[in-house]
């Protein structure tokens, strides 16, 4: 049955069995469901809003001090990409797979034309599941770009070394170019550069018996490629030295001062790193009690494609089909030299980490210094599997569930994006329901928002798209900040102090406000977003307390009825419909202008909803309306509510009606409501208690 299958397919199966093709549906089934699904996280959040508001000029002037050159490849991609979200995630996920396939081409030379285990290091480097931002589609598919140019310069490399001299030349010279744009496009595959003549050594190892001989035939070969890296050092060190200002060789000093302490700390924090990168994230693919309230659908779809993933690899590596022209070689001469390259290149991707003291760790956003020690994983893996005394079948089974559980595992980090994104847009969302309008020059004070995947320089951005989507091209004034206080505090925030100037460099242009022209607000979902009333909340526990601390400072009046301000459509559109935060919203809105006969308008439409409070501040806009339209039962029946979920609100209700209590005309249902809050809430409203 199985051969009427394969041979009425077969043109499809031989198809399918290359390669490439392998990894381009690994690809697409780890990481293509969320094409339509996932917008800007963390950094391109920041890029993608310099490059619609302040143009290509502005992507110059950002990257000017931070990568230049690497710049210049984003320049190139957001002309031809613009601000198209899904385009930006195939984008991602074509680097992805380019830099995996050029990996599989390195190795499939470098050990003399194995595709097997040249193809399993390509998929494990495809989903290894230690670094877990392939949802920032934008930087980090600049990231394999480069990864991309610096497998395919070694892979012609390789390839010249089994040309003829004519040919030789020219594929030196086009890998001394790759390695050129890796070199001085960014500084994470820096050191990896100096693996090139580990790689000519073995290399060339079938063609020259003499030890000395080959030593100088590999000098020879590497001298361009030196050279390349050599002027690299100098233009980074001497000329381009923006990197050495901002991260110091903390190390050296320690190094210099203390050799001993310095050696003993630096060998185990690289053993710490190595055994977190290399077993630890590969470990989080067991770890299947982190599914546990993901939904339903959410574990469905999970399940399907990485089963998906399994019976597909199966195939590839199982029928015999698939097989043909796979030249399994028997021996395992060729397992030295991935073992020594791997194990070379863990020292070279983490020496820089080490000297400056940067965490390498697998919680976000240090994963991201994982990438450089990919190659290595990648290599060291799969000579382990390759070196262990079971049978293909059986290596091929293990190899193939683990690449499942790590495509499990980079789905569910897809799940996690997802969701993060809805907590970002229902932010947004919120935000402009109760602040229509916001006056430039303010500056946003909130706790450290529960959106993990976005800073709050990065929601910055986003908070000047919302409220200035036009942008000011001129002058270089950027005319809202949002603020962390528990991270600026000391930065750019030096107190929170009244009347302090706050000045804050985006690099393509400036924040420059007061610590008095601010807003502060909390966002703790499922309750709503809040702009936080100072007179009434500085006792408010459940609001945390950096924030909190800001409410001295603020100044509501800020806020502006109209107009209305909109996110960005290709961002948080479709506006979400009606539902209690929209009503709550608006009707803090209202509230802060005095309009008590519209907050009660919206009274009516929220309380009929399903939907109920998950804040029990939440309550207080529509308990100021009725008691200011005398409806003394409705207001004291809410209050009730609000402190019956929990004593913390006691304070807070106790200064919203001493609030109530000045601003509303005098009559005996307000004393007899005030004298029961008086009880309810255990403090002082009228002159006679």
């Amino acid at each position: 049955m199985f051969k009427k299958f394969s041979d009425r397919f077969s043109p499809l199966l031989a198809f399918l069995s290359q390669p490439p093709v392998v990894l381009l549906v690994v690809s697409l089934l780890t990481y293509g469901i969320f094409i339509p699904l996932l917008k800007f996280f963390w950094d391109d959040m920041a890029i993608h809003w310099i490059a619609n508001v302040y143009g290509v000029e502005g992507l110059q002037r950002y990257f000017s001090t931070n990568r230049p050159v690497w710049g210049f490849f984003y320049q190139l991609n957001y002309s031809l990409l613009g601000d198209s979200p899904w385009l930006w995630q195939i984008f991602g996920i074509f680097w992805r797979w380019a830099a995996a396939t050029s990996l599989y081409y390195f190795l499939y030379l470098f050990w003399v034309r194995r595709k097997e285990p040249a193809l399993w290091a390509a998929l494990l480097f495809l989903v290894y599941p230690g670094f877990a931002q392939q949802s920032i589609a934008m930087v980090y598919g600049h990231f394999f770009l480069i990864l991309t140019c610096f497998f395919a310069s070694m892979a012609l490399t390789v390839l010249a070394l089994q040309s003829s001299a004519r040919q030789a030349f020219w594929l030196h010279f086009l890998a001394t170019l790759l390695a050129a744009l890796n070199l001085f496009a960014m500084e994470y595959f820096f050191l990896l550069e100096l693996l090139r003549p580990l790689v000519i050594w073995y290399g060339t190892a079938h063609q020259i018996a003499d030890r000395k001989a080959r030593i100088f035939r590999t000098l020879r070969i590497w001298a361009p490629y030196a050279l390349v890296w050599l002027a690299a050092v100098i233009w980074r060190v001497f000329i381009f030295n923006f990197q050495t200002q901002n991260y110091q060789p903390q190390m050296l000093t320690l190094l210099r001062n203390q050799p001993l302490s310095g050696l003993w700390q630096l060998l185990v924090l690289a053993v710490k790193d190595v055994y977190t990168t290399l077993i630890v994230a590969w470990g989080q693919v067991f770890q299947f009690s982190s599914f546990v309230g993901f939904g339903r659908n959410s574990l469905l779809m999970i399940a399907i494609f990485s089963s998906l993933t399994l019976v597909y690899l199966f195939l590839a590596f199982s029928s015999s089909h698939f097989k043909t022209g796979w030249e399994v070689k028997p021996g395992r001469v060729w397992l030295k030299p991935g073992l020594i390259i791997g194990l070379t290149g863990l020292i070279l991707a983490g020496v820089a980490f080490w000297l400056t003291g940067l965490p390498v760790n697998l919680v976000f956003p240090f994963d991201r210094l994982t990438l450089p020690f990919m190659l290595s994983f990648s290599l060291l893996w799969v000579t382990f599997f390759y070196a262990l005394p079971i049978k293909r079948p059986l290596r091929n089974t293990l190899l193939s569930i683990l690449v499942m559980l790590a495509c499990a595992h980079q789905l569910q980090t897809g799940v996690k994006f997802q969701r993060d994104w809805d907590l970002q847009s229902r932010f947004f969302w919120q935000l402009t329901w109760r602040a229509p309008t916001i006056e430039p020059g303010t500056v946003l004070f909130a706790h450290v928002l529960p959106i993990t995947y976005s800073s709050d320089n990065s929601l910055s951005a986003a908070l000047n798209w919302v409220y200035d989507p036009s942008g000011v091209k001129g002058d270089g004034a950027i005319p809202y900040i949002l603020y962390y206080p528990s991270i600026r505090l000391g930065g750019s925030l030096g107190t929170l102090q009244p009347d302090l100037t706050i000045h804050h460099d985006q690099l393509v242009g400036s924040f420059e406000g007061n610590t008095s022209r601010s807003l502060a607000l909390t966002y703790q979902p499922p309750g709503c977003l809040r702009i936080l009333d100072p007179e009434i909340e500085a006792d408010n526990w459940m609001v945390p307390l950096q924030v909190r601390e800001t409410l001295d400072l603020v100044n509501n009046d800020l806020i502006l009825p109209s107009p209305q301000a909109r996110p960005p459509d290709f961002l948080y559109q479709p506006e979400p419909e009606p539902n209690w935060c929209y009503y709550f919203e608006k009707a803090d809105l209202a509230r802060q202008f005095g309009n008590w006969p519209e907050v009660l308008h919206l009274a009516d439409l929220a309380f009929v909803l399903d939907d109920q409070p998950n804040d029990p501040a939440e309550w207080m806009p529509f308990i100021e309306a009725y008691a200011h339209s005398s409806d003394w039962q409705t207001a004291v029946s809410l209050a009730g509510k609000s402190a019956q979920i929990t004593e913390v609100m006691q304070p807070v209700l106790c200064r919203l009606w001493q609030r109530i209590e000045r601003e509303t005309p005098a009559s005996s249902e307000r004393d007899h409501a005030l004298m029961e809050m008086e009880k309810l809430l255990d403090c002082k409203l009228t002159a006679d208690s």
